[in-house]
């Protein structure tokens, strides 16, 4: 049986960004820009991204949505069952755009979006890739400084870089200490044959040599078994300038995925900060 998304009824004139503005601290705003760029985030994520426990990030959340900043919703499932996922309301959405020096984007656009991402199949994925990166961010927030995402782009803006050679779903710069490490990352569902997982590799070496630059790949896979199966497959597929490496999720609730547990010889992303590479493992 297919669910019906929930969502929290408004019962309100459009809120006046204006004077929003001023009750919004530079926690929110980070949230609002993470919004507007990655579309959705879940509960758990924006804990990650921005808080120390889930209660604050619970109740801030419930703020921001009374303002209208954000929206949200779940499935018609048992309450407690499924976190919210979060998206940019209308008011949140022409916030941004005036941060960012761009028109504010029409209420019922913003609104046809929410709905489009909501009964989205993509859904799913785009919260896998957001979970993989706000993980980080709590790895980086909780580290003392020795860590920091210092780039995470959506699949959107990697496709208009580079859309004619590689899809990948996202690109990231990941720096822990002194070593910094540029990767596009391929969040895999265990939904394709390994070969055609494989495949994807001779799009980066394509990239690779145009670039005249090696590229790094992380596959993130559901699980080790997925994993064990997937990499002969890598090791036989990957061209020499593509360094490529493969992670699962730690079980437990303190995992964070690991992008630079390993690092060796230095080289340079097309366009990106020097960085260091993973080694294949």
């Amino acid at each position: 049986m297919t669910s019906t998304p929930r969502t929290q009824p408004r019962q309100r004139g459009q809120p006046d960004p204006l004077r929003l503005m001023g009750r919004l601290s530079g926690r929110d705003r980070l949230i609002l820009r993470t919004l507007a760029d990655h579309h959705v985030l879940t509960t758990d994520q924006i804990t990650d991204l921005a808080f120390d426990s889930l209660r604050a990030a619970q109740q801030r959340l419930v703020v921001l949505d009374r303002l209208g900043v954000v929206g949200r919703f779940r499935d018609r499932l048992p309450a407690g069952s499924q976190p919210w996922r979060y998206y940019l309301a209308p008011a949140g959405a022409a916030i941004i755009a005036a941060e960012r020096g761009q028109p504010a984007p029409a209420p019922s656009k913003v609104r046809a979006r929410a709905i489009a991402l909501a009964a989205s199949q993509r859904l799913p994925h785009l919260l896998g890739v957001n979970g993989f990166f706000t993980a980080l961010a709590a790895a980086a927030r909780t580290s003392a400084g020795t860590c920091a995402l210092e780039q995470w782009w959506p699949e959107r803006r990697c496709a208009a870089e580079y859309g004619e050679l590689v899809r990948p779903d996202a690109y990231g710069v990941w720096r822990q200490h002194r070593r910094r490490v540029g990767f596009f990352l391929e969040h895999d569902q265990a939904t394709e044959p390994t070969a055609r997982a494989a495949a994807k590799l001779a799009g980066y070496a394509d990239l690779a040599i145009a670039e005249d630059t090696p590229v790094v790949v992380l596959f993130w896979l559901p699980s080790p078994d997925r994993e064990a199966s997937l990499r002969p497959e890598l090791e036989r597929a990957a061209p020499r300038a593509v360094t490529v490496a493969t992670a699962t999720p730690t079980p437990g609730p303190a995992s964070r995925p690991s992008v630079a547990a390993a690092t060796r010889r230095p080289a340079r992303l097309p366009g990106r900060p020097t960085t260091r590479t993973p080694t294949r493992q």
